[in-house]
């Protein structure tokens, strides 16, 4: 490969050999001093030359290694040399050149379609170096927590203590769910985390998937098998109960023979036990409500439209109440896709529970809301200036049964709930002791 190369340097070992040989004759023959010194110019000038023949070729193996040091393939060489051996080697240059540059584009689209993955996954990712910097962030998590970047680890707990200090806490494998609220939504999160070791150190990859929605239709599910079976069974105590309660009551009033007191004392304990029992019975359909909800019959219809009909079927008793109401709509019509009778259902059930919960107050209020957010969301917002709602029960007001009302029956927000979820929307509600609450529909 090189035959042409070594043929110069052999050339150039024979010239300066030979120069030095005729220097060392011009010095030893008297009269040649002249013949000496154009042999000393001429070897210099053969070491000169065998030089800079020997440092083109470093030079240019130095620039090669430099460029793939730096990964700058750009750079090609010129096979179109007079030394064959310079021209070979400037194509195995251009040979290498090629084949780090299909790597580098491989690797590049790899990259791409790696990142396309992650950018389009529902489940939000963050990824840190041992450092705690930041390396990755996606567009799900950035929806998710509205947040656009977290710089390190640290700025997570800045942005929220608990997620900061559960994502510090967990341990490959394992999975712990937090709650936190965001933009007026009640988060809960379900926390991963895998430890990735690569050359270049080690990378911790966090991430995490809002899972209200599946918790609250096991949730749902849950309640409605219970309470199938309660109504099963107590329909079938309570049945044959009131029906011979009926009938006894028919009975005794044909007796002629009873003493006057005892018949009567008898009657009453009867209608007593008649009464009861239906009530029982009016008791148990009620909550069979729960799990009788129709299928939704989806119509395009207008949602200020819609909130305005509910407004209005409580415009006097708002008047008598001396109730302050405040709206907000948009601008330009929004069109949804929704049930009309059962979103009416659950409207009227948030504004008659916001009006309830401003008696008493001193300036009484409530402020209803129809928007749009970014991501297309449609928000329903129900607001009062009541006396809040405490932390450890604004989940619990949804549960089948549960009230804080002398006369609720405690199926009123189960009930919306339900029919938010029929809608793939979800119903929450944010609130302070003192402050009021805010009951969000979003759809």
């Amino acid at each position: 490969m090189f035959r042409l190369f070594k043929t110069k340097i052999f050339l150039h070992i024979v010239l300066i050999a030979g120069f030095l040989g005729g220097v060392v004759y011009g010095i030893y023959t008297p009269g040649s001093t002249g013949l000496a010194i154009l042999a000393g110019f001429g070897a210099v000038g053969s070491v000169f030359s065998l030089f800079r023949l020997v440092d083109k070729t470093n030079s240019e193996i130095a620039s090669f290694l430099l460029n793939i040091k730096y990964d700058d393939y750009t750079a090609t060489y010129t096979t179109q040399e007079s030394d064959q051996s310079f021209g070979k080697l400037y194509g195995a240059f251009n040979v290498i050149t090629d084949k780090f540059r299909d790597i580098r584009l491989e690797k590049e689209a790899q990259f791409q379609y790696l990142q396309a993955i992650v950018e389009h996954v529902d489940t939000g990712l963050v990824c840190f170096d041992k450092e705690g910097k930041t390396l990755l962030m996606n567009r799900s998590l950035q929806r998710l927590l509205h947040k656009s970047y977290f710089p390190d680890l640290a700025s997570v707990e800045r942005f929220n203590p608990a997620l900061h200090e559960a994502m510090q806490a967990l341990q490959p494998g394992e999975r712990q769910l937090v709650k936190l609220v965001v933009e007026n939504q009640m988060l809960q999160l379900a926390v991963r985390t895998t430890i990735l070791k690569l050359k270049n150190g080690e990378y911790h990859l966090y991430s995490l998937q809002n899972i209200s929605a599946e918790l609250e239709e096991q949730e749902v599910q849950s309640w409605q098998k219970l309470i199938r079976i309660l109504t099963h069974e107590i329909m079938n105590s309570v049945t044959p109960v009131a029906s011979l309660a009926a009938t006894a009551s028919d009975m005794v009033s044909k007796f002629k023979t009873f003493d006057g007191d005892a018949a009567d004392d008898i009657r009453t304990a009867v209608r007593a036990i008649q009464k009861r029992s239906e009530g029982l019975l009016h008791f148990t359909e009620t909550y069979r409500q729960l799990t009788r909800i129709p299928q939704p019959k989806f119509q395009e219809v207008n949602a200020e439209t819609l909130l305005e009909d509910v407004l209005t079927l409580f415009k006097p008793s708002l008047a008598e109440h001396k109730i302050r109401l405040t709206k907000q709509f948009p601008s330009a019509p929004l069109l949804i896709q929704v049930d009309p009778e059962l979103m009416e259902q659950v409207l009227i059930n948030l504004v008659k529970n916001a009006m309830e919960a401003v008696k008493g107050a001193p300036d009484p209020a409530i402020s209803v809301a129809v928007s749009k957010d970014a991501e297309g969301t449609v928000l329903f917002q129900i607001a009062d200036n009541g006396p809040g709602i405490p932390a450890d029960l604004q989940e619990q007001i949804f549960v089948p049964f549960f009230t804080t009302k002398n006369e609720g029956s405690g199926i009123g927000l189960s009930l919306c709930r339900q029919i938010i979820q029929l809608h793939k929307g979800s119903l929450s509600v944010i609130s302070k002791v003192g402050e009021g609450a805010v009951f969000i529909i979003r759809l």
